[in-house]
């Protein structure tokens, strides 16, 4: 994606800061102006083109803007695609437009109109018209992948060929955020059909263009794509004539590798080169003229069943209490190295409504002792079921052997119970596991966002057992309270009391917030960690 250079005043409603829409998922997410040449990417000197290289640990499928979701991949399209609003800088509290010259949001937060800009067009010169945004975020709704669950409550209409209505049936200040994401893409709609690309109710069986969009971008982004292969590299070059403000580098090469490598080859200083996998302790010893750019956009989280024919131990409120209070949340932190601390609630510091550090969680070994034998129980053994993988520098397994020692000091015996990344995941769907630890960020970077996913009724509490009828009333209605405010400041004080009560009463355990890291030569500008879900804005990627 690439940010727009026009001067034209803004304009939004006083409430499209922070966003709700809590009947939506969390998954488990900078628009900085380039410095340009005279030609796209071009040296003056040479008349080469100039090339950005991107080091990542390739988690990708795939380039069609509706149905990417894997971090490689959303990095990617973003530099293919533009949205009708993004985010400038490392900023995700506020969107501003992109396609869209202005945006404003109805006083019930449920209607939403973007009006286009007028020199807005596609790689073969045609204009970018209401009807290609229709069109594409249709076809995004009607895909039904994982990308459009956020999307999944709005209808949207072409007014005229430069306004775009969107409309929710719920009360959704979030839509200008949710309309930020890679995933929102905007197709050439007429090349897209030629293709098979369709946006009718079907679209899940009758699209067709899928394997196309991998090799060939239908979008207004600052970039085209050269090469693509989802085991090894991506290779974009720059469009000579993009619309808005031409990126630095005419070519750039995302390259599938590993974090040791990633490492190793930052460590020789390499020119005009990113790696994005570098955490933790994998920072250490690198270059000082080397440039870091981090925000703590990750939870580690412990979740429990409270079905009692999966587990009558974690069943127990007591239990949960118990193990809540052995953990050493500072020695968690400790392990992903300087970039992470402890977890106050479940949503991390990058968002808007995270508690206050001085309200981290402690260990309480006292407590952990005398809530055991409250709940009936003597020494209750339990099996962790974890991910075998490495995520952001530091194996998990290191994190569940933590969880393990701290659990047993309070009498609590924990059986490590480590599993492939498809097999843990197919067997948390399946409700059956009765404890579990893993990473989570969000869908989109509102907070809210959280809510419809952890509060009886959503994904994450279903395969917990977590129901309106075992959940505390109280924390149940202060979900419910954050769901009717549209004022920024006061919705953010319902997350931040939310947060308390899940702390006291629901089934998940926040242990720790680590941060995504971009690493950077230096001489680079706009490398910036975003915590928006597409990590870096590679076209927005300049030089000093």
């Amino acid at each position: 994606m690439k940010i727009h250079r026009s001067a034209r005043k803004l304009t939004s409603s006083p409430s499209s800061g922070l966003k709700r829409a809590l009947a939506l998922g969390v998954v488990a997410v900078l628009g900085l102006t380039a410095c340009g040449g005279s030609e796209a990417g071009g040296d003056a000197a040479t008349g080469e083109a100039q090339t950005l290289t991107v080091y990542n640990s390739f988690v990708l499928k795939g380039l069609d803007p509706a149905q990417v979701y894997e971090a490689t991949g959303v990095m990617t399209v973003r530099a293919l695609y533009d949205t009708l609003v993004t985010f400038k800088g490392s900023d995700v509290t506020t969107p501003v437009g992109q396609l869209a010259e202005s945006f404003t949001t109805s006083d019930d937060a449920k209607t939403f109109t973007f009006v286009l800009r007028s020199d807005a067009k596609f790689g073969d010169g045609s204009p970018v018209t209401s009807e290609d945004v229709v069109f594409s975020l249709n076809r995004l709704k009607n895909l039904k992948g994982s990308p459009a669950v956020p999307v999944s409550g709005l209808t949207f209409e072409a007014k005229d060929d430069k306004t775009v209505v969107v409309t929710s049936d719920v009360i959704n200040p979030n839509v200008p955020t949710i309309l930020a994401m890679p995933s929102t893409g905007i197709l050439n709609s007429e090349l897209a059909k030629a293709q098979g690309a369709t946006d009718t109710a079907d679209a899940v069986t009758a699209d067709k263009a899928g394997t196309y969009l991998n090799t060939n971008s239908l979008g207004s982004g600052a970039y085209n794509i050269e090469s693509f292969d989802a085991a090894s590299q991506v290779v974009l070059t720059a469009k000579p004539d993009y619309w808005g403000t031409k990126p630095t580098f005419g070519r750039v090469v995302v390259q599938n590798m590993d974090v040791q490598n990633q490492k190793l080859t930052m460590s020789k200083e390499p020119a005009d080169t990113i790696a994005l996998d570098l955490s933790g302790d994998g920072l250490d010893g690198l270059p000082a003229a080397l440039t870091q750019s981090g925000a703590q956009d990750t939870l580690y989280q412990l979740r429990f069943s409270v079905d009692p024919s999966v587990s009558e131990v974690t069943a127990n409120p007591d239990f949960i209490k118990a193990f809540r209070a052995s953990i050493d949340y500072a020695g968690v932190a400790a392990l992903f190295g300087k970039s992470a601390q402890p977890a106050a609630g479940l949503v991390p510091t990058a968002f808007p409504g995270a508690l206050d550090q001085s309200e981290a969680q402690k260990q309480d070994l006292d407590l952990a002792a005398k809530a055991l034998p409250a709940g009936g129980l003597e020494a209750p053994t339990v099996s962790l079921l974890y991910p075998s993988i490495t995520y952001r520098g530091v194996d998990l397994g290191t994190v569940a052997a933590k969880v393990q020692s701290d659990a047993l000091k309070a009498g609590i015996n924990v059986e490590l119970n480590p599993a492939p990344i498809a097999s843990f995941l197919d067997q948390r769907k399946a409700g059956k596991v009765a404890l579990s630890l893993s990473p989570q960020s969000l869908n989109y970077p509102v907070a809210a966002s959280m809510i419809g996913d952890l509060m009886p009724g959503g994904g994450a509490a279903d395969a917990a057992a977590w129901t309106a009828d075992n959940a505390d009333a109280a924390t149940v209605a202060a979900a419910e309270d954050v769901a009717t405010i549209v004022d920024r400041d006061k919705q953010i004080a319902a997350i931040q009391e939310w947060q308390r009560l899940m702390n006291e009463n629901s089934p998940y355990i926040p242990l720790a917030y680590n941060s995504g890291v971009v690493v950077a030569s230096s001489g680079l500008t706009g490398a910036d960690y975003a915590a928006a879900g597409w990590q870096v804005d590679i076209a927005g990627v300049g030089r000093a």
